[in-house]
């Protein structure tokens, strides 16, 4: 949740709508009063100035389907004026209102004078860090058996275990290690029948083996990071692989990781968890990029991202060359870089001229605006004049 921002005043056009929806809500949860003034008052304003997720109306057509009622003199579609619609039935929306709801009342009636002063940021960012200490709490009392669990690779002091979909104690595993990692994938609103939650929706996955649950560990069994794969075609593809709080994992379990992802035959590409620990997928496995110093490879992974040159050990001065050709803005933060590719990189990008040094007393505004002859070691090189607006 942002912090608060400057009122927009925006003109939602079922607002009558949403205050009536919200007092039905209130009634049918038998909330208090204080919880119910609060609702109307403090959400209500929040919804109007604040809740991102609107439909713009800007047609007399788009309104009549979307308010049932005669339209007002007030709607004018083509005037500077906005409207927008609150859909009642966005998650967001829902989500934001049944935490707010949940926080309010759990709180003691003493302090109900205090509610109007509780922004909706306030009350969001309370209710995270309960949710935080509750899981703290609950992290030391999920026991299981293990045996919901398969040992299936080993690397040096590491091992994957694999959560088996038929075991009893699935959901409990699930649990202990969204509680262990900090994370969501084993978050249930009712452990034992697996039912709620975040966890609902993979422990299905999982049940259908629609895809395969694993988890890193060291020798303690703790765990390091947690691996979905699923399957398209006959082959495995990674789904995910994440780290404590939905993070990378840290980079003495990326060797490990990788070692994992060959021994399965992983696809993967160019997969955003992955990149996130500098690893992709060249020639059939996955790779480190610290650690590919084969020329074409390095070329064909520049080609697709030409950042990745500050990632790859050596890089070759062919691939430097089409870095400087691809995005000529990387050629600033190289070291290993010679006057003409600098050029070559200034010519594509003027913009460089205040940020590329040069040997040999070069300017790089004269190589942009004048026909001269210049001396780089013992080559004569000749640049046409260019005129480029933008110097």
């Amino acid at each position: 949740m942002e912090k608060s921002q400057k009122n927009k005043g925006r003109n939602v056009i079922n607002i009558e709508e949403i205050k009536e929806y919200l007092h039905n809500f209130s009634k049918e949860k038998k909330l208090s009063e204080p919880i119910n003034t609060w609702l109307q008052k403090t959400f209500v304003r929040w919804l109007i100035n604040h809740f991102m997720e609107v439909e713009i109306v800007e047609s007399v057509e788009r309104y009549k389907t979307l308010v049932n009622a005669e339209l007002p003199y007030w709607f004018t579609p083509h005037s500077s004026i906005q409207f927008i619609y609150i859909h009642i039935k966005n998650p967001t929306f829902v989500d934001t209102l049944n935490t707010c709801v949940e926080f309010l009342g759990s709180r003691s009636e003493k302090i109900a004078h205090k509610f109007p002063r509780m922004t909706i940021e306030h009350v969001m960012e309370k209710h995270r860090q309960e949710h935080l200490r509750m899981q703290e709490r609950q992290r030391k009392y999920i026991e299981t058996s293990n045996e919901a669990l398969e040992k299936v690779f080993s690397f040096e002091n590491m091992h994957v275990v694999k959560f088996l979909p038929e075991h009893k104690e699935l959901s409990l595993e699930m649990a202990r290690e969204s509680a262990l990692m900090q994370h969501c994938l084993g978050e249930f609103d009712n452990v034992e029948k697996a039912e709620g939650g975040y966890g609902s929706y993979y422990y299905g996955l999982i049940k259908s083996k629609e895809i395969s649950l694993y988890s890193l560990r060291d020798e303690k069994n703790k765990p390091h990071a947690t691996i979905s794969v699923s399957y398209k075609r006959g082959e495995a593809w990674l789904d995910q692989i994440k780290g404590k709080q939905n993070q990378a994992p840290v980079p003495r379990y990326v060797p490990a990781s990788i070692a994992f992802f060959n021994h399965l035959n992983l696809q993967q590409n160019y997969h955003a968890d992955c990149l996130a620990m500098n690893v992709v997928f060249a020639k059939g496995k996955s790779q480190e990029l610290s650690k590919i110093t084969d020329e074409a490879t390095q070329q064909h992974l520049i080609a697709y991202d030409p950042s990745f040159i500050n990632k790859l050990p050596n890089p070759s001065k062919s691939s430097l060359w089409l870095v400087a050709l691809r995005d000529p803005k990387q050629m600033e933060t190289l070291k290993k870089t010679t006057n003409a590719m600098k050029i070559a990189s200034l010519i594509q990008h003027p913009l460089l001229l205040n940020e590329l040094k040069f040997s040999h007393n070069i300017k790089a505004k004269k190589i942009l605006q004048q026909k001269e002859n210049y001396n780089i070691s013992e080559y004569l090189f000749v640049f046409p004049k260019l005129e480029i607006a933008r110097i």
